[in-house]
C-alpha cells in the first residue's frame, strides 16, 4: 500500500507524485514540525501552483445515497484534477485508519493514487496510496470520514460478512460526485467490482483531459477580444454555462417548453386550467453576506440551495406550491466552476421540491463588484387555490404556536455573524457545535415544503423567520387585535446561538429580532388539532407559544 515497500508500484501519475514529494520535503522544511496540518496544506498548494500545477485545498466530493445528497467528503488538496494528497501533522506514527481515509477519497474521485503526508514528526513521514481491491477493507473508514449535511442520516453499514453468516443486506448504492464525474459503489461490493470500475472511469478521464490539452497546443496566439480586454469573457460564460446544464435539465417536468439557451424560458400553464380559482405567488430575495463568508472558504454549492429554499419558504407561507425558479448570478471575474457550483446546487434544491429552474442570468461585471466577490439572487413563482390561501381569517386568541427546527442561521444575520467571528479560523472545529464553525455557519437554508405543504389544510398561518426573526416575522400574519407569546423555555435552543450570542455580547431580545434562534418556521394551529398536526409532521416540532389579545406584537416570555 505504500512506497516504502520493496517493490516500488509504478503508475501513470508518478511524474506528478516526484513533483508533489519534492514540494512536501520543502515544506517540511520550512516550516518543521509543530505546526496545525492547515498550514502545511496550504504551503503545500501555494508550492503547486507555483510551479504551474493546478491545486484546490479543502475540495469538496459530494456524497449521495439514492436522489438524497447526504454529506461530503472534504480533500485535503486535489491536485490536477487526478491525486489526492491528505496531510497529517501527528506528533506519532501515521496509522491504518490515515490510509483507510485516503483509501476512501481514492475510491470517491476514482483516481489510482494518493498521497499521504504527516509533518508533524522530525522526519517528514510519507505514503502512497493505490486503492483497494475489495470495498470492504475501507467500507469501515467511509462514515468516518463523511460530514453529514445537519438533518440528513447515514443508513447502517452491513457487517462485512453478514451477521450469523448470513449474507449482508447491501445499502443502496453510494454516489460520489467531484465537480462533473461521477463515481457509483455498491457496498458491499462483490471481488471489488465497483471499485475497479472507479478506476477505469479514472483512467477515461486522465485520457479525456490530454486530448483536451492536445487540441488546445494551438502554435499561435489567438487574439483577445476587445470584450475580453474589458474583464469580460464570453468563453468562461459558456464553459460555465456547459457545466451546469445536465443538473439544470434534471429539474426539468413536461411543463417545461424552452429552458436554458433560450432567451426566455417557456413553461406550460394549461394545468391552471383545472383550478377552480388559480393564484400566483411570486417572490424575489437574495442570499445577502453569507456569499461573502462562503466565499471566504471556498464553499459554493450550499448558497444554491439557499437562495431556492428562501423563496420556497416564503411563498409556502402563503400556501403556494412552487412552479418554477429564476436565478441571477454576477460576480467580478466569471469562474466556471464556481458559477457551475452555485447554480447546481439551485438545481439541487429545486428538484428536491419538484421544482423547474426554467432560466436565469449569470453575469460578470469587473468594476461593479470586487475581486472575488459574488452574488446570488432568484426570483420563484407558484400556484395554490385562492380559497386556500393563508393567513386564514379565524385567527383567535388560545390558538398554538408550533415550531419547526431550523438548519442554521439560514441566509439571515450574516453581517452581524461576520462581525462577531472578524479573524476567527472558520474551519477549527468547536467541541460544542461537534463540527467546524464554517459547517455551522454555512449549512443550506432548508425547506420546508415536503414537511408542510401536505397538511395546510390544518394549518391557519404560517411565519418564515427570515430578516426580523420572532419579533418581526409573527406580527405580519397576525390581524390588529392579537399578538403571540413565545415561550423561550419550550425548545433547546442550538449552541451556536449560545456562542454567537456570547461572543457577540449580545442581547437576549436582539437574538430573538435578528436570528432564528434554532426556529425556522413557525404555524399557528387550533389548539384542539394540534397533537393531530404533530403526529402527522415527518420531524420533531415543538410547542413555543399561543396568541393573546393584543396589538400584533411578538412577547418573548
Amino acid at each position: 500500500m505504500d512506497s516504502q515497500k520493496s517493490d516500488f508500484i509504478k503508475t501513470e501519475h508518478d511524474d506528478l507524485t516526484y513533483k508533489v514529494n519534492g514540494l512536501a520535503m520543502q515544506v517540511h522544511n520550512e516550516l518543521k514540525p509543530g505546526h496545525a496540518e492547515k498550514f502545511y496544506q496550504r504551503r503545500l498548494r501555494d508550492l503547486c501552483l507555483a510551479i504551474g500545477l493546478a491545486a484546490e485545498i479543502e475540495k469538496r466530493v459530494d456524497v449521495w445515497i439514492e436522489d438524497k445528497k447526504i454529506g461530503y467528503l472534504i480533500l485535503d488538496l486535489w491536485i490536477e484534477e487526478s491525486l489526492v494528497v491528505e496531510c497529517k501533522a501527528f506528533s506519532h506514527h501515521l496509522s491504518a485508519d490515515e490510509a483507510g481515509q485516503v483509501m476512501t477519497y481514492l475510491t470517491a474521485t476514482g483516481t489510482p493514487v494518493g498521497l499521504l503526508y504527516n509533518f508533524g514528526r522530525k522526519s517528514l513521514e510519507f505514503k502512497r496510496i493505490f486503492p483497494s481491491k475489495d470495498v470492504q477493507d475501507w467500507q469501515k473508514f467511509l462514515y468516518r470520514s463523511i460530514h453529514v449535511i445537519p438533518g440528513m442520516t447515514l443508513p447502517p453499514l452491513p457487517e462485512p460478512r453478514g451477521k450469523d453468516n448470513q449474507p449482508s443486506i447491501p445499502i443502496p448504492p453510494i454516489r460520489f460526485n467531484v465537480g462533473k464525474s461521477a463515481t457509483v459503489v455498491n457496498i458491499p461490493s462483490p471481488s471489488g467490482a465497483a471499485v475497479r470500475a472507479s478506476i477505469k472511469r479514472a483512467e477515461n478521464f486522465s485520457k479525456e483531459k490530454e486530448e483536451i490539452k492536445s487540441a488546445s497546443s494551438i502554435r499561435y496566439p489567438l487574439p483577445k477580444s476587445d470584450y475580453a480586454s474589458s474583464g469580460v469573457d464570453i468563453d468562461a460564460g459558456n464553459r460555465a454555462v456547459e457545466l451546469m446544464k445536465d443538473s439544470v435539465k434534471a429539474t426539468y417536468n413536461e411543463s417545461v417548453l424552452a429552458g436554458i439557451g433560450s432567451f426566455g424560458g417557456l413553461f406550460d400553464a394549461s394545468a391552471l386550467k383545472q383550478m377552480d380559482n388559480p393564484v400566483l405567488v411570486a417572490s424575489t430575495d437574495g442570499v445577502g453576506t453569507k456569499v461573502k463568508l462562503a466565499a471566504s472558504v471556498g464553499r459554493y454549492r450550499g448558497i444554491g440551495h439557499d437562495i431556492v429554499n428562501h423563496c420556497i419558504n416564503d411563498i409556502l407561507v402563503q400556501g403556494a406550491r412552487p412552479l418554477f425558479f429564476m436565478d441571477y448570478f454576477a460576480t467580478s471575474k466569471l469562474n466556471p466552476e464556481q458559477t457551475a457550483d452555485v447554480v447546481t446546487g439551485i438545481a439541487e434544491a429545486c428538484k428536491e421540491s419538484g421544482m423547474a429552474l426554467l432560466g436565469g442570468e449569470t453575469a460578470e461585471m469587473p468594476g461593479v463588484y470586487r475581486d472575488g466577490e459574488f452574488d446570488v439572487a432568484g426570483t420563484i413563482v407558484g400556484v395554490l387555490e385562492r380559497s386556500r390561501l393563508l393567513p386564514r381569517p379565524n385567527l383567535l386568541a388560545g390558538d398554538l404556536i408550533l415550531g419547526l427546527p431550523s438548519s442554521g442561521p439560514h441566509t439571515n444575520g450574516y453581517s452581524l455573524i461576520r462581525k462577531v467571528f472578524e479573524g476567527a479560523d472558520l474551519e477549527s472545529v468547536h467541541p460544542e457545535l461537534g463540527c467546524s464553525l464554517a459547517d455551522a455557519l454555512l449549512a443550506p437554508h432548508r425547506s420546508y415544503f415536503n414537511a408542510l405543504y401536505p397538511y395546510l389544510d390544518k394549518v391557519k398561518a404560517l411565519a418564515h423567520l427570515t430578516g426580523g426573526g420572532f419579533i418581526e416575522n409573527i406580527p405580519r400574519v397576525l390581524p390588529e387585535n392579537l399578538s403571540a407569546v413565545i415561550h423561550l423555555n419550550a425548545w433547546q435552543v442550538p449552541p451556536l446561538w449560545k456562542l454567537i450570542q456570547q461572543q457577540g455580547n449580545i442581547s437576549t431580545e436582539e437574538m430573538y429580532r435578528v436570528f432564528n434562534m434554532g426556529i425556522g418556521m413557525v404555524t399557528i394551529v387550533d389548539k384542539a388539532i394540534v397533537n393531530d398536526l404533530q403526529s402527522s409532521i415527518p420531524e420533531p416540532t415543538f410547542i413555543i407559544g399561543e396568541l393573546v389579545d393584543g396589538e400584533q406584537k411578538t412577547i418573548l416570555a
